[in-house]
């Protein structure tokens, strides 16, 4: 179809116009088609053998034929490039001057080669081959055998080219969908991480305030009732109310300063000194709150089985956070009893228990498994060290809470 060296083959859009509606896009390139068919096969030539028919309405409704189906190239691009080829074969077969309108046909091959599926890619080059042979066969004047395989190889680079396009934009838009699953997960354990906070903050606000709360009641409880009588030991009473509160503070403070640092990005940080970066509590400061327990009339006994070891961090505070939990509920909801704590250093875990003597499940049915946030709270703080926790009425009265928490240790 081609009787002179063809011009560069189509480009991928460049990235200014990657924001432009294809319908313009593909509208604009068919006028210019039209424009440069009916230019370029305007003459009848002056060199033999290219001594065209003269133009008539014929060969300008083919020359259309194979410009304006254009308009539709990434709609229907085998329909646009069998309709064009036709078209162009009928121009070179008649005799009229063909001009440029050869060119678009590397067009619509590169566009079948880069949309369409591989069936019609096969249908396309069959078609086109045929074509081929066809001019031969008819013996045009302007097309041999030597033109036949120069543009077979033209056509096939083009489909290949589009074809190789292709495939490079699946590849792109399956890199850009990984890329976005990864980022969709990201954000989705960036939410995960966030609740999981919010809810380590749940429990410690919980812990700390309930058993504050709960000393500070029966501390101040008891002092109303003594303020007249025994005035030393309602200000003694006063006194135990005034440490745990300070003690509540400073817990509070801590994990109000954990927070801002989390939320400023690691912000400015309180003064040297602050209370706001007091250590969370371990086993080491048991007995503080032994003595806040005691103080608001609840007598505890203390035991240590096995050496002690140094914990990690998180399982010494989750093994203090239980005791404190364990011995607020004896304070709240035991009535008058005796509290026994004990903890037992094993390989590679640890063994917290507290049990009383007072009224069992009496007056616990909040706290009980499905209501309350106490023993919840417990079980998931020990759930995330794959510990076990008990908790239930004592065979011989009263109340026993015991968990066992691993660390990785040996077993």
């Amino acid at each position: 179809m081609v009787t002179a060296t063809p011009g560069p083959g189509p480009r991928q859009r460049v990235p200014w116009a990657r924001g432009l509606n294809p319908w313009l896009l593909d509208g604009a390139l068919a006028a210019a088609f039209v424009v440069i068919g009916l230019v370029t096969t305007a003459g009848r030539g002056d060199v033999p053998p290219a001594d065209y028919r003269a133009r008539d309405a014929f060969s300008v409704l083919l020359v259309l034929a194979a410009s304006v189906p254009f308009a539709a190239r990434r709609r229907a691009p085998l329909a646009v490039l069998l309709t064009a080829a036709t078209a162009v074969s009928l121009l070179v077969a008649l005799g009229y001057n063909q001009g440029f309108t050869p060119y678009f046909l590397f067009v619509a091959a590169f566009t079948v080669g880069a949309a369409g599926p591989a069936r019609q890619v096969a249908v396309a080059a069959t078609a086109i081959g045929l074509a081929l042979v066809l001019l031969v066969a008819v013996d045009s004047p302007v097309f041999d055998a030597e033109n036949l395989v120069g543009n077979a190889a033209l056509f096939a680079a083009m489909f290949v080219a589009g074809a190789n396009l292709r495939i490079r934009q699946a590849r792109v838009a399956a890199l850009e969908e990984r890329a976005a699953a990864v980022e969709r997960e990201k954000r989705e354990e960036a939410r995960r991480a966030v609740a999981d906070e919010r809810l380590d903050i749940a429990r410690e606000l919980h812990d700390v305030v309930a058993h504050s709360m709960g000393v500070i009641a029966v501390q101040a409880s008891m002092g109303e009732h003594v303020i007249d009588a025994e005035p030393e030991q309602a200000r003694s009473a006063l006194h135990a109310i005034s440490g745990v509160s300070r003690s509540a503070l400073t817990e509070i403070r801590r994990m109000l300063a954990v927070l801002r640092d989390s939320s400023d990005g690691g912000g400015a940080a309180p003064p040297l000194g602050s209370t706001a970066y007091a250590p969370a509590p371990g086993l080491d400061q048991l007995s503080r709150l032994v003595h806040d327990v005691e103080g608001a009339g609840v007598p505890v006994s203390v035991s240590f089985d096995g050496p002690r070891v140094e914990l990690p961090r998180g399982v010494d505070l989750t093994a203090y956070r239980i005791l404190q939990e364990g011995l607020t509920n004896v304070l709240r909801h035991a009535g008058p009893a005796r509290a026994w704590v004990t903890v037992r250093y094993e390989p590679g875990a640890v063994v917290v228990e507290v049990v009383d003597d007072g009224r069992g499940v009496d007056g616990r049915a909040q706290a009980g498994p499905g209501g309350g946030n106490g023993l919840v709270g417990m079980r998931e703080r020990v759930a995330v060290y794959g510990g076990t926790l008990d908790a239930g009425p004592n065979p011989g009265g009263g109340f026993r809470v015991a968990a066992r928490l691993p660390y990785g240790g040996p077993a």
